[in-house]
């Protein structure tokens, strides 16, 4: 039977492809790519704002694709922290981190690693500063003990000052005060 152009044969196949798209059950139309890990890429569930992690919003599906200039490094060094230390970082600590992202861990892989150090090493980054006096006032005898009472010349006690600031702790300087004497490394 014919309605003008259309044929009711066609209008009762239509109506029942119809019934059957609505039938089946939805599929998500979202993409998936690694830009949401990232978030690099607008959220599809309203889940993140794009940027938030301190990339780019670009699209961009894997870390060796996002130059580290583009890196909004405030944002990443502080989720950064956050993830490795369990709490937001001081004043002091998220300037510490800023800085050893842009002159040296220019990388999440470089920084995450040195955060991971820091945290099982019982230091969450920058010295502080009474505990670098009493390194400072105890460098000597420290020195003595490592190597069987002998004083340090002014070289040693030079390059022993220096390493206050990435070994943080008395206990971390011994060990490399130690290392140095069992290896017949001189300064």
């Amino acid at each position: 039977m014919k309605v003008g152009n259309i044929t009711i044969s066609f209008l009762l196949l239509a109506g029942c492809f119809s019934v059957g798209l609505a039938a089946m059950p939805q599929v998500a139309l979202a993409h998936r790519s690694g830009c949401h890990n990232l978030h690099t890429c607008l959220s599809d569930t309203n889940s993140y704002i794009c940027g938030d992690l301190g990339y780019p919003c670009d699209g961009s599906t894997s870390l060796e694709a996002i130059k580290p200039s583009m890196v909004n490094v405030p944002l990443l060094v502080e989720s950064l922290f956050v993830q490795t230390f369990g709490r937001t970082p001081t004043v002091a600590e998220s300037a510490y981190w800023k800085k050893r992202f842009r002159a040296e861990k220019d990388s999440i892989y470089k920084i995450r690693r040195t955060m991971a150090w820091h945290q099982v090493n019982g230091s969450f980054g920058p010295p502080k500063a009474a505990a670098e006096s009493n390194i400072v006032k105890n460098i000597n005898s420290m020195f003595r003990m490592v190597y069987d009472g002998r004083s340090p010349i002014v070289a040693e006690n030079h390059y022993w000052l220096t390493r206050i600031k990435d070994k943080t702790t008395e206990a971390a300087l011994k060990d490399v005060m130690l290392f140095h004497k069992i290896n017949g490394i001189g300064h």
